[in-house]
C-alpha cells in the first residue's frame, strides 16, 4: 500500500486513470473530488500488482462531531471489495496518514448487497449499515438506486444497441412524453461551460423551492465545472422551450456507468415534459459511450408511492433493482461514533 504523492504527476495520472477507467470507477474517488470539497481533508491510498494500480481508497475528512473527524470514502474503495484483507490494509495505510482525531472511516462501495458479503465484513470487525436503516437519509448515499442496464437485464429486457431499442426499453407513456416534448419544440443542448452551469442552477433552485429542500450554492457547481471542463467526463444537459431553460441535468461518465447526479426543472412548463427530454439525451449519451449502466440515483424504496422511484422507474422498469451493500464503518473511537450516529436517529 502507498499514499499518493500529489506532487508526483505520473502517479497522480495513473491513479486518476484507474478511477476513471476501471469498470467500477467513481467520480467521488477521483482526487478532483477532493479538490471540489475544498473544506475537507484528504488522503489517497493505492495498491499495485506488478506495477499497475488495482485498488484505490480516497478518504476525505471533515469534523462531524466536536473536535473529531469523520473519514469518508464516497462510493469507495475501488477494487475487489470481496478481498477484505486488501480493503483492511488500505484502511490501515490511510489511518496511519490521517490525523489522530479520526473517529471513523466509512466506506460505501457500489457493490450489490448480499448476506454473505455483509456477514463477512461484520466478522472482520466492521459495523454494517444497510437493511436495518429504514430512512433513505439514514445513510450518506442512498442505498437503493434505479439503474438502466444497457446490456439487457431483467425479465423482458434485451441488450440496447441503438436509439430505437433504447426508446422501446421505456414504458409506453414515457415514450409518448419524450415525443410530445419534441413535438412541442423542446430541444436539448449539452455542454460543460459556466453558462451551462448557471442555466442549470436556475432550474435547480426552482426545483428545490418547489420541493422545500435545501440546495448547494452556485459556487459549488462553478468549481465543479472548472475542475472537469474539457475532460469529457462531465456534462450539463439543458432542455429549452421558447427561449427558456425549463429542465436540466448533470451527469458524470466514470467506469462503466453514467451517474445522473443533479437535476432541475421549472414546473411552470411541466406540460412540455422537459425532464423527460433531458433524460432521453442523457441516456443516449451513455449509449454512445458504450456504457453498461445508467444510474438514475437513489430512491426511498422500490414502490410506486415513492415519488423519486415513480419517475425513474418508467425508464428502467425492465431492470432489476439496485440494492447496494450500504455503509461499512471501521470504528476508531466508539464514543465519537455513537455521538455521530445520534444525528441519524
Amino acid at each position: 500500500m502507498t499514499i499518493l504523492n500529489l506532487n508526483d504527476t505520473e502517479k497522480v495520472n495513473a491513479y486518476q486513470s484507474f478511477v476513471r477507467e476501471d469498470p467500477r470507477g467513481q467520480v467521488t474517488q477521483d482526487p478532483l473530488w477532493g479538490e471540489l470539497k475544498a473544506n475537507w481533508g484528504h488522503v489517497y491510498v493505492y495498491h499495485e500488482t506488478d506495477g499497475q494500480i488495482d485498488a484505490v481508497l480516497t478518504v476525505l475528512t471533515v469534523e462531524a462531531v466536536p473536535g473529531k473527524l469523520l473519514g469518508y470514502a464516497g462510493r469507495g474503495p475501488i477494487g475487489d471489495v470481496t478481498n477484505i484483507a486488501l480493503i483492511k490494509s488500505l484502511l490501515e495505510e490511510a489511518l496511519a496518514a490521517l490525523p489522530e482525531n479520526v473517529f471513523l472511516i466509512r466506506l460505501d462501495p457500489e457493490v450489490a448487497y448480499s448476506d454473505i458479503l455483509n456477514d463477512a465484513y461484520q466478522a472482520a470487525g466492521f459495523v454494517t449499515r444497510n437493511r436495518d436503516i429504514k430512512n433513505m437519509h439514514g445513510n450518506i448515499q442512498p442505498r437503493k438506486n434505479v439503474v438502466l442496464y444497457y446490456d439487457g437485464r431483467g425479465e423482458g429486457a434485451v441488450p440496447i444497441t441503438n436509439d430505437t431499442e433504447l426508446m422501446t426499453h421505456f414504458k409506453r407513456d414515457y415514450r409518448n412524453q419524450i415525443r410530445r416534448a419534441a413535438k412541442d419544440g423542446v430541444t436539448v443542448t449539452s455542454g460543460d461551460t459556466q453558462d451551462d452551469v448557471r442555466a442549470f442552477f436556475d432550474t435547480y433552485v426552482m426545483m428545490a423551492a418547489a420541493q422545500n429542500i435545501t440546495h448547494r450554492p452556485i459556487d459549488y457547481f462553478l468549481h465543479m465545472q472548472k475542475l472537469w471542463q474539457n475532460t469529457g467526463l462531465f456534462k450539463v444537459f439543458l432542455a429549452h422551450f421558447e427561449g427558456q431553460v425549463i429542465a436540466s441535468g448533470i451527469g458524470f461518465s466514470y467506469g462503466d456507468e453514467i451517474w445522473y447526479m443533479y437535476a432541475g426543472s421549472n414546473r411552470q412548463y411541466a406540460k412540455h415534459y422537459g425532464p423527460y427530454a433531458v433524460q432521453w439525451e442523457m441516456l443516449k449519451w451513455g449509449l454512445s459511450l458504450g456504457k453498461v449502466e445508467y444510474d438514475f440515483g437513489g430512491v426511498g424504496d422500490f414502490v410506486p408511492e415513492d415519488g423519486l422511484y415513480k419517475f425513474k422507474h418508467g425508464f428502467a422498469y425492465h431492470d432489476p433493482h439496485a440494492e447496494y451493500i450500504g455503509e461499512l464503518d471501521w470504528v476508531v473511537d466508539e464514543m465519537g461514533y455513537q455521538e455521530y450516529l445520534k444525528q441519524f436517529d
